[in-house]
């Protein structure tokens, strides 16, 4: 009988990291995008502002994921 050696662990310290990198880029970046698409945008600020808090976060959590994997 061959046992799995491998931890089955979803949330690693990488990911972690990264989450909560990307969960912080968004809270900050969607109060000033949502003022820039209120005088930009007037008929949907809040969905620019979703979108644009939503690469913020894709961004913060690539950069969060590389950044992590480095530290040992």
């Amino acid at each position: 009988m061959t046992s799995d050696s491998e931890p089955t662990a979803r949330w690693t310290k990488d990911k972690a990291g990264a989450t909560l990198a990307a969960t912080t880029g968004y809270f900050f970046a969607f109060g000033p995008a949502l003022e820039t698409a209120r005088q930009l945008i007037p008929d949907y600020p809040h969905t620019t502002a979703g979108i644009v808090s939503l690469v913020v976060a894709l961004l913060a959590y690539w950069a969060g994921l590389r950044m992590m994997r480095k530290l040992p």
